[in-house]
């Protein structure tokens, strides 16, 4: 059977959010979605993916050999991210490795950066087109152009003044093929994991009776280490930014260009920080361990509770 439901963040990482119920024998985990305004409490099979996410349509390959690739590497990190929590290190040289791959791939293999890549081919389609119908000499050249290039049929319905009339842009979407979207993620993951080598990396602890980290559906957050006065490009290569990826309830990692390999402890408001910058990465989804966890995302004020997060304004501003 193909399998046709396809996670973007991986069920291993997502189990390490997640616990055993009371009256269920799969481990679950609380859910806080800003787009529905609710909480809910579900397995890491329901959450953080889409259908045919990673089907590819590629000759001589089936429809989920991608997804199965995948499927191959999660095998591997999902016991490296428990030996890691286990030892509350990054000491494994090798475990160190299958976390940066992790990080890499979920910092690039998202639906809000698909959808980015696919608006912007979206404007690009539509500029052209918009050129392409500013008259007909323009339009006559180009649709001759497609049609010896294979791309219009010659008996196709490219009557100039009719389509002109009809043509709306606002009713047209362009799709961009998954398998665009996986060869483009591929070589950008390529580029991206030295830079992640290259960075140092804290591990940070939450105190042992904290209610703990939190994480969600975008858990690689990338900002700036302090306030910016100039409005550089925020990316994997720009100094002074920091790398926050939550591991687990007890664990996460910091890593910057300016830091020093090492592990810190945390106290109860740095958690709450840290979580209300995960709140604020989000793309649609939070994932705790518990439901009365603590954040903040305004740092004059203190630390809220999981309780508040639902009514919250600020949660979900990229949903």
């Amino acid at each position: 059977m193909v399998a046709r439901r396809h996670h973007y963040v991986p069920k291993c990482y997502l189990n390490s959010f997640s616990v055993e119920s009371d009256h269920k024998k799969k481990p679950e985990l609380f859910v806080f979605d800003a787009v529905d305004r609710k909480r809910f409490k579900t397995a890491p099979d329901n959450i953080a993916l889409e259908r045919d996410f990673n089907t590819i349509d590629v000759e001589g390959h089936p429809p989920d050999a991608f997804e199965k690739a995948m499927a191959s590497v999660e095998s591997e990190i999902g016991p490296a991210l428990c030996r890691i929590v286990d030892a509350r290190s990054l000491a494994n040289e090798n475990d160190r490795t299958l976390l940066l791959n992790l990080v890499g791939l979920l910092h690039i293999r998202n639906p809000r950066f698909r959808e980015v890549k696919r608006s912007f081919e979206e404007r690009v389609a539509k500029m052209v087109l918009d050129v392409a119908m500013s008259s007909r000499t323009m339009w006559d050249s180009q649709v001759k152009k497609a049609q010896e290039a294979g791309y219009i049929a010659k008996d196709a319905d490219t009557d100039y003044e009719k389509l002109k009339q009809s043509y709306k842009p606002e009713n047209y979407k362009v799709e961009v093929p998954t398998e665009s979207h996986v060869l483009s993620e591929v070589d950008t993951f390529n580029h991206a994991l030295p830079l992640l080598f290259d960075r140092k990396w804290v591990v940070v602890k939450a105190p042992e009776k904290s209610t703990g980290f939190i994480t969600c559906d975008h858990p690689v957050c990338l900002t700036w280490s302090e306030p910016q006065t100039k409005r550089l490009p925020l990316g994997l290569k720009t100094k002074g930014t920091e790398i926050l990826f939550p591991i687990s309830p007890t664990l996460a990692v910091v890593g910057a260009f300016e830091l020093e390999n090492g592990e810190a402890d945390f106290n109860d408001e740095q958690v709450a920080s840290t979580n209300g910058t995960i709140i604020l990465n989000a793309q649609r989804q939070v994932y705790a361990a518990r439901e009365d966890f603590q954040y903040q995302i305004d740092q004059k004020l203190q630390p809220r509770p999981a309780s508040d997060l639902i009514a919250d304004e600020k949660f979900g501003r990229s949903a």
